[in-house]
């Protein structure tokens, strides 16, 4: 019994002085953090501005702020995990980069362009010969369709015309025009002609003088009002206007002209 009491208090002496001294490790690394915390990022500043005098006060300023956010970080993890950081410079330095180059750690592992051998160098043929205007019309006319305005436009009709058939005195329409109250596109290169399908009742539509002052000009104004819309459900500006939906027309030409 002797013997087994004797062992016994060997083990325990053997396991309290294990304790006893894991405790004053602890203490231990506790005391060396704390004095590793007492340096500040001037001290580091101080240090960098000694080792490299001629160096930018702006680039010591944020090496510091680096090395001291760096400092704070390691000093704070136990002695076993910094000397494994100490033994693995490769994988910190790799750790920094990435941190200091997301997008391309985001964009994975570099990709290899294998040389595909031998450039092939090709020339065009140019721009050719230079020809004179004269010959550039010509060519331009042999490829170009001419189109009448009616073509695009619809039914027109000059001033003497719009006398005729609705009974509108010149002067009267002149002043329209010259209000912007209805469009007139040219013929040639002075005559007006005036689109009928803007008149109801001898009298400009409602919103076609409207659409005008938003339009670029006379001729945009025309040919948007023509063309079926999206959003008004499929139906052209013109026949909206007709159907009384005036400002449903505005607020789109707005939209689509600014």
């Amino acid at each position: 019994m002797g013997k087994l009491d004797n062992r016994a208090n060997v083990v325990y002496m053997e396991r309290r002085v294990a304790t006893e001294s894991d405790m004053a490790n602890v203490a231990l690394e506790a005391d060396q953090g704390a004095l590793l915390h007492g340096f500040s990022e001037n001290a580091v500043r101080a240090a960098l501005r000694e080792s490299n005098p001629k160096a930018p006060a702006g680039d010591l300023r944020t090496m510091a702020k680096i090395m001291k956010l760096v400092f704070d970080v390691v000093v704070e993890l136990p002695s076993a995990k910094r000397r494994e950081i100490a033994q693995g410079k490769d994988r910190v330095r790799q750790a920094l980069f990435n941190v200091a180059t997301p997008e391309r750690t985001e964009a994975g592992t570099r990709v290899r362009i294998e040389d595909a051998g031998r450039t092939e160098h090709s020339r065009g043929t140019g721009l050719g010969d230079r020809i004179s205007l004269e010959e550039g019309q010509g060519r331009l006319a042999r490829y170009a369709t001419p189109r009448s305005l009616e073509s695009w436009a619809g039914p027109v009709a000059g001033a003497g015309e719009i006398v005729d058939q609705f009974g509108i005195p010149r002067s009267t329409l002149s002043n329209w025009q010259k209000r912007g109250a209805v469009i007139g596109l040219l013929r040639g290169e002075r005559k007006l002609a005036y689109p009928l399908e803007q008149f109801v009742d001898a009298r400009p539509l409602e919103g076609v003088g409207d659409v005008l002052r938003i339009a670029p000009d006379a001729r945009s104004a025309w040919l948007w009002l023509r063309q079926p819309h999206g959003a008004l459900d499929g139906k052209s500006p013109l026949d909206c206007l007709r159907a009384g939906e005036c400002p449903r027309v505005l607020t789109t030409a707005e939209r689509d002209f600014q």
